[in-house]
Formats: structure tokens, C-alpha cells, sequence
């Protein structure tokens, strides 16, 4: 057989090759028909990826609606509780929006291989934050949730959503190249002892919202990385106790889910919000009533700039406004999952399924709330509600995402500057066998015995 070839930029017809698997005991083996992703650490060679400019686009987008909207549901409140400058949101977002740029444009460039070596200190730091807001945080429509630092709020449990998803993809790349994924004392149980200490804290501000993100992520990622089901059921069965057992136990979440379930008899009340959500998407219609003309907004529905902002858009753009953004995240899934699919190796796969997963998961419940198809819980609408944390923290996990896609970039420098990356942030190809490669081929002629 004739020596096997890299094929990268090659013009040649790809029918006269076949992807070899390298072998220890007989050197190489056919594998056929093709596939995809190719699993020999042979063909780990830095091929450079070009952006997913559909999903930066998107992300851009609704970064831009978020802006407008954001602005026209904020103006009521802002003449009203902020002398008179219905600005006052606007420049706020626009702020928040200057700096997820930044960061957005920084994190798609740096190579996602850097994350895995921060994930633990990033996790800890979060976990930190956590604590120091339960000792020192702000307390808001009581719930103690806001870090001031240097005159500007934070919400760090936002950020520890991002850093609870890139210590699972860093932890579960090792137990997967070790196989000791699916041992419930290696394999599980630390992940749900992490979960659990998290949702712990969050639970004290309280914030109900970010442990069910949470636990999705735990969830989602433990099932990718080849956890045993039986304990993802246990899980699933062991939540469902859980979220029942804090519902129950707790007077303004036993009232948000009366009023949920009896919306008319509760709306002057307990579903004050939730009533007058529903029908700011009611009265919009197919086409809304234009931009800006919202009466919904004019005090009757509570966080309209924030976690009702999807009412505003549905009654002010209507149906097919609503309709847009969900297609917006729809796309933004879909891409999400293929860069997973076509990740370089195990951690790029496991990091780009759980930022994926953390986006669509909190879209689906804001969703969820404003249809009134799930109890008022507040977590906002990615990359649109007005919020400086939710807006930057989720910037940084889309740039990650998209570096993901781009291959790590791992030879990214700034020539004008004379920076490059170190040499421990580059990537060293695995010596376990069950290494993600991607973007490369190797291939060989095809001999006369197997044409």
C-alpha cells in the first residue's frame, strides 16, 4: 500500500482515498465509508477552522434587539423612578452591550484549550463570589443576589453558570479518557456533590432559576460524557422531589404556582405579572401594535425591560416578531450542537454541548414564563433582557462556543504587537485512544486488491 498523505488542502477526488485508523498491531486499518469526524490521534494536525459567521451573526442580532427593546420597555419606569431621563436604561445597556462586544470578540479568539486550565480556579472563584454575596451582596425585591463592585452591580450566580459547565466539560474529559465515566464513586457522584454545594449557595439569595439551569447542565453534560442512566434517573426523580419539596415549603413560590394554575382568579394578586404577560402577547397579534406602542409596559407588567421582555416583543412586533427570535435560537441551538459534533477533541465537544445546553435551556424557560406555560420564575432572555451579568457572562460563553467551532486557533497571536500565545497554552495531542480529532484526514491510495 502507498504511504498514507494528509489531506487538508487537497483538489484530488476523495473517492480515491479511504480514512486509515492507526493500529498498534497491524498498522493501519481501512475504515469505510468515511466518516465525518476521524478518531486516530494520526490525524491530529492543526488545520485552521474558519468562524461560524451564522451563529456570530445571530448572536450579534439579538444582542442589537435586545438593545431596542430594552429601551422601549424601560421607559415608563424610567421617567417614573429615575427623574424624569428615560435614557436611563438605554445608556446602562448600552454600556453592557460595549463591553459583551469586547468580550465576545476576545473569547472567540483565545484559545478554548485555556479554559481547561482555568476551569478549577474559575470554579472556585465563582463559588467565592457566591459567598461573598450572601455576606456583603445587595438585597433586591428580597433576594440578596448583587455584588456592587466599584459602583456597578453583579450577579455572580450568572457567572457561575458558565463556570459550572466548564468544569464539568474539563472533569468529565478526564474520567472519559480514563473510562471511569460510568463508576457512580468517580463518574457522578463528585459532580452532584459540586451541584449540590452550588445550588446550595444560590439557593440562600434565593435563586431558585439558576439551580434549575444547573441541574440541567449536570444533567445534559454527565448524559454526553456516558454516565450511567440509572443515575441520571435517579437524578431526574431525586429533582422532581426537590423542586416540589421547595415549592411547597415556601409561601411566594406556593403562590406563583396557584396563581399559574388559576391565572384570572389570582391576577390582581399573586399573578399580577403573569397575567398581564400573557395578555401583552394576546393583544399584539400577528403584527403587534408597532414599536414603542406597548401599554402593557406603561406599569402593568412587572420587569418588562428585564425577564418579561418577550412580552413587550410579542405585543409590540406580534406574533411573527416572537416567532423571529425563536427561529433566532433555534438556529443558535442547531449550530451549537454541529460545532459539538465537529469539536477537535473531547473537551471542545463536552464545552460547546453544555454552553449550548445553558443557552437554550434559560431561552426555553423565559419562553416558557411569558407563554405561560411554566410558573413566573425570573431568568432572562439571552443576549436580549436589559442585565449586565446575564449579558457579559453569556458574550463570554458565545465567544468560547464560537472558538470551539474555529478549532482552538491555538498559534492566535498579535503580530502587530509582537504577542503570541505561550507554548502551556497550546494543545499537546493526546496519548489516550479515544481522542476527538476533527477538520483532518489521513488518507491513503487505494490499492488494486480493494478498488
Amino acid at each position: 500500500m502507498a504511504p498514507p498523505v494528509i489531506a487538508s488542502d487537497m483538489d484530488e477526488n476523495l473517492l480515491d482515498f479511504e480514512v486509515l485508523e492507526h493500529s498498534a498491531e497491524n498498522g493501519a486499518t481501512r475504515i469505510s465509508p468515511p466518516p465525518d469526524v476521524p478518531k486516530s490521534p494520526v490525524a491530529l494536525v492543526p488545520v485552521p477552522v474558519g468562524m461560524d459567521w451564522g451563529l456570530f451573526a445571530t448572536v450579534i442580532g439579538l444582542m442589537t434587539l435586545g438593545v431596542v427593546m430594552a429601551f422601549s420597555a424601560s421607559i415608563y419606569v424610567a421617567l417614573h423612578q429615575h427623574g424624569g431621563n428615560e435614557t436611563h436604561f438605554l445608556t446602562r445597556h448600552l454600556g453592557h452591550a460595549a463591553v459583551a462586544l469586547v468580550v465576545l470578540l476576545v473569547a472567540c479568539h483565545v484559545p478554548y484549550q485555556f479554559w481547561r486550565k482555568a476551569a478549577v480556579p474559575i470554579l472556585l472563584f465563582a463559588i467565592a463570589m457566591l459567598v461573598a454575596v450572601l455576606l456583603v451582596g445587595e438585597t433586591r425585591n428580597n433576594a440578596t443576589r448583587w455584588l456592587i463592585i466599584g459602583g456597578i452591580p453583579f450577579q455572580p450566580a450568572e457567572f457561575a453558570k458558565f463556570a459550572f459547565a466548564l468544569f464539568l466539560a474539563h472533569s468529565l474529559t478526564k474520567k472519559t479518557a480514563s473510562n471511569t465515566v460510568g463508576k457512580f464513586s468517580i463518574g457522578f457522584l463528585p459532580y452532584l456533590l459540586v451541584w449540590v454545594g452550588v445550588f446550595a449557595l444560590c439557593m440562600k439569595q434565593p435563586d431558585l432559576g439558576t439551580g434549575i439551569v444547573l441541574a440541567v447542565l449536570l444533567f445534559s453534560m454527565t448524559y454526553i460524557a456516558g454516565t450511567n442512566v440509572a443515575y441520571l434517573l435517579f437524578l431526574v426523580f431525586a429533582g422532581v422531589f426537590g423542586l416540589l419539596t421547595f415549592i411547597i415549603h415556601d409561601p411566594m413560590r406556593s403562590r406563583r404556582l396557584v396563581a399559574f394554575l388559576e391565572p384570572l382568579q389570582y391576577r390582581d394578586t399573586s399573578g399580577f405579572q403573569l397575567f398581564n404577560g400573557k395578555l401583552a402577547v394576546a393583544t399584539g397579534g400577528l403584527f403587534g401594535n408597532g414599536l414603542g406602542l406597548s401599554r402593557q409596559k406603561l406599569g402593568f407588567v412587572p420587569e418588562a425591560h428585564t425577564d418579561f421582555i418577550l412580552s413587550i416583543i410579542a405585543e409590540e412586533l406580534g406574533l411573527i416578531g416572537v416567532a423571529l427570535v425563536a427561529l433566532a435560537f433555534l438556529y443558535l441551538i442547531l449550530r451549537g450542537l454541529r460545532i459539538a459534533m465537529r469539536a477537535r477533541d473531547e473537551f471542545g465537544r463536552l464545552l460547546a454541548s453544555g454552553i449550548t445546553v445553558l443557552l437554550g435551556t434559560q431561552a426555553a424557560i423565559n419562553f416558557g414564563v411569558v407563554m405561560g406555560t411554566l410558573p413566573t420564575k425570573g431568568l432572562t432572555l439571552p443576549f436580549v433582557s436589559h442585565g449586565g451579568s446575564s449579558l457579559v457572562v453569556l458574550a463570554l460563553a458565545a465567544g468560547v462556543l464560537l472558538n470551539v467551532g474555529r478549532g482552538g486557533n491555538p498559534d492566535f497571536a498579535f503580530p502587530s504587537l509582537g504577542l503570541r500565545m505561550p507554548a502551556w497554552l497550546r494543545p499537546r495531542p493526546s496519548k489516550t485512544a479515544n481522542v476527538r480529532t476533527g477538520n483532518t484526514r489521513v488518507l491513503a491510495p487505494r490499492t488494486g486488491d480493494d478498488a
